[in-house]
């Protein structure tokens, strides 16, 4: 009988042990800011600034952008669980292993958030033919704008999050990034007309992450530029550009390892993969998570990036 005992329970272990526990990871693990936010103001060099953007109060978050902001569903209803389920290296679908930026700044805030952003997103899709099939902030704007969504303006916060994908279709397709600038800046314009009537908006970048150019900088500058212009028509406006976090992190100044980070790499090998074949050693010390994309425990430094900028850079 003893025997049978043991043997039951070393199976009942030796199952849990092969069952991967995503539960392990919810945590930060040591990861954390190393840099400050240098800020600007509004009307010179691009630069993270905030004009007018109080976060008090904020009860909704609208989201808009790619796989960095996507979380699960894009229809702004609720989010599935952040976690990993099974062997699949994306939580609830997203492109991490937990939730992304927004979700964090949405509970930072006691805000419910409502999520429009899908993978591969660009600015306009008619710009770049490379990008065709994909979703745009024409039709994440559109979705929203149709479901009459009655927000109180006051107490909304929206988010933009584009650039990635427009700066890569860019090699290939021709820089249109000077009319991707342009229809972003329309579209938040149609946001701040009734009846949305937004008044909060944060504009964030990482178009190179790590990588910079002057099509690139100059796509930056032009929003930067427009955000002027809807902060004189009486919006309150800020700017996140995460490029300092990215250099901080992939340079030597201060490097990787200033910010907890085992590795400034992926933990998961391939971006197309649908298990955690190949998994790295430190799946809760990795800069990425899947190949390009910000590990949870990144993300959770983003919306820590995102908040300093925002009590810290006012313009």
């Amino acid at each position: 009988m003893v025997v049978r005992i043991w043997v039951s329970l070393f199976a009942i272990l030796s199952a849990v042990a092969a069952v991967h526990l995503p539960a392990k990871r919810q945590t930060n693990d040591g990861v954390h800011l190393a840099i400050t936010p240098a800020c600007g103001k509004l009307g010179g060099a691009f630069a993270n600034a905030n004009a007018g953007v109080v976060t008090t109060g904020i009860k909704t978050l609208v989201a808009f952008g790619d796989s960095y902001t996507f979380g699960g569903r894009s229809d702004g209803g609720p989010l599935p669980a952040a976690v990993l389920n099974g062997t699949s290296p994306r939580a609830g679908g997203r492109g991490t292993d937990g939730p992304v930026w927004a979700e964090d700044v949405a509970s930072d805030l006691g805000a419910t958030i409502k999520d429009y952003a899908v993978s591969g997103a660009v600015v306009n899709v008619t710009l770049w033919p490379s990008e065709a099939g994909q979703s745009d902030f024409l039709h994440q704007a559109a979705l929203f704008l149709s479901q009459n969504n009655a927000l109180n303006s006051a107490t909304t916060l929206y988010t933009v999050f584009f650039g990635i994908n427009d700066f890569g279709a860019s090699s290939i397709d021709g820089n249109h990034l000077p009319q991707a600038a342009a229809d972003l800046l329309a579209q938040i314009q149609q946001l701040a007309a009734a009846p949305t009537n937004a008044k909060n908006i944060v504009v964030l970048d990482d178009y190179g992450r790590g990588s910079h150019s002057a099509t690139g900088d100059a796509w930056k500058q032009a929003v930067f530029n427009g955000l002027s212009t809807l902060r004189a028509q009486g919006l309150n406006v800020a700017f996140v550009d995460f490029a300092p976090l990215w250099d901080a992190v992939l340079g030597t100044s201060p490097g990787f390892a200033a910010f907890g980070y085992k590795t400034s790499g992926a933990c998961i090998p391939n971006l197309s993969q649908t298990n955690l074949s190949g998994e790295c050693s430190t799946p809760l010390n990795s800069f990425y998570w899947l190949p390009g994309h910000p590990s949870k425990e990144t993300h959770r430094i983003m919306a820590d990036y995102l908040k300093l900028v925002l009590a810290n850079c006012k313009a």
